[in-house]
């Protein structure tokens, strides 16, 4: 019980200076630069913006899922938007006419609530099917609408404007729900954009599926799918790597734990030590292409390693080339 409260606390000493080291830059060059110090003060935005871009990315890559991972793009967008948050944060709290340092921290602490809204967003897009997350985005720009003229507040269009007319308690509450709100249209965004590709897949179906709310198959995906056999009508249920995707299909490696080494040439082996987190045991990428229909997936297990995908579409364009 004591190490886990320990561990919450120092979890939380992290989050308030990642915060308050992602939002420095914005509230250096947002201070009065001092009389005959312009450069001084601007040197001091460079030094932390050097700094922030890392911060940023540790925090996103700290707090990626466990059992899918990023792949480079997504993770430097969770960083943009992470890094973003606090600065828009210190922009508004300033334009509100406010001191961006105070008692409770750096913009009265509403750094804290840019980066723990963007861990939560982080949370719901990693676990919650598009239907679910629509809803949960809905809710939260309902509960901020409401809590914030239950106390007075100004109103998010307010204080991303900067047209606040208050002080105090009911700017500090403004801005918080204005973070909210705005991490909450993104998130019903990203839902509708996903409904709207399920739709065009033909997997519109999944849209409440908790399950595996990933519909459909990416390329760089391991899935298990219902695998036809080619000299019969019987089927298998076994891994596959995502390849390529059109229409209502994907195209698919087959993956066996049969032994192929002596077959180099038609399967790429695969090393449970550097797989286990998507296999069971050492197996082998057949490299005959196979198309499957969306229907035949059944559980998402994880990503491929990176460079896998890349690398049998070298082999591809390699045989292609000696043909």
């Amino acid at each position: 019980m004591r190490g886990g409260l320990l561990s919450l606390l120092l979890k939380i000493v992290a989050l308030w200076f990642a915060a308050t080291l992602l939002a420095w830059p914005a509230a250096v060059l947002t201070v009065p630069a001092t009389p005959g110090e312009p450069d001084r003060q601007l040197g001091w935005a460079v030094l932390w913006l050097l700094l922030t871009p890392a911060t940023a990315l540790a925090t996103a890559w700290w707090y990626r899922p466990d059992r899918l991972g990023l792949r480079p793009l997504p993770l430097l967008g969770r960083a943009a938007g992470v890094l973003a948050a606090p600065a828009l944060t210190v922009v508004a709290w300033d334009a509100a006419g406010m001191p961006w340092w105070s008692v409770p921290g750096l913009a009265g602490g509403n750094v804290v609530v840019a980066v723990l809204a963007c861990i939560l967003a982080w949370a719901a897009l990693d676990r919650l099917p598009p239907a679910y997350l629509a809803v949960a985005g809905v809710v939260a720009l309902a509960g901020a609408a409401g809590l914030g003229a239950a106390t007075g507040a100004e109103s998010a269009v307010a204080v991303v404007t900067g047209s606040t007319t208050t002080t105090g308690s009911r700017v500090w509450i403004g801005v918080a729900l204005a973070i909210v709100q705005l991490v909450a249209l993104a998130v019903v965004g990203l839902a509708g954009w996903r409904l709207f590709d399920q739709w065009r897949t033909g997997t519109l179906s999944h849209a409440t599926d908790r399950r595996q709310g990933h519909w459909p198959p990416k390329p760089g995906q391991i899935w298990y799918a219902d695998v036809p056999f080619a000299e019969s009508d019987d089927s298998k249920d076994r891994p596959v790597l995502v390849l390529r995707t059109a229409g209502r299909q994907a195209e698919v490696l087959k993956i066996t734990s049969q032994d192929k080494s002596k077959y180099p040439q038609h399967y790429l082996f695969l090393p449970y030590a550097k797989w286990h987190r998507v296999l069971d045991r050492d197996s082998w990428l057949e490299l005959r292409p196979q198309r499957l229909d969306y229907p035949r997936f059944r559980n998402l297990r994880g990503l491929a390693r990176f460079g896998t995908v890349r690398a049998v579409k070298g082999r591809e364009d390699a045989a292609k080339a000696a043909a």
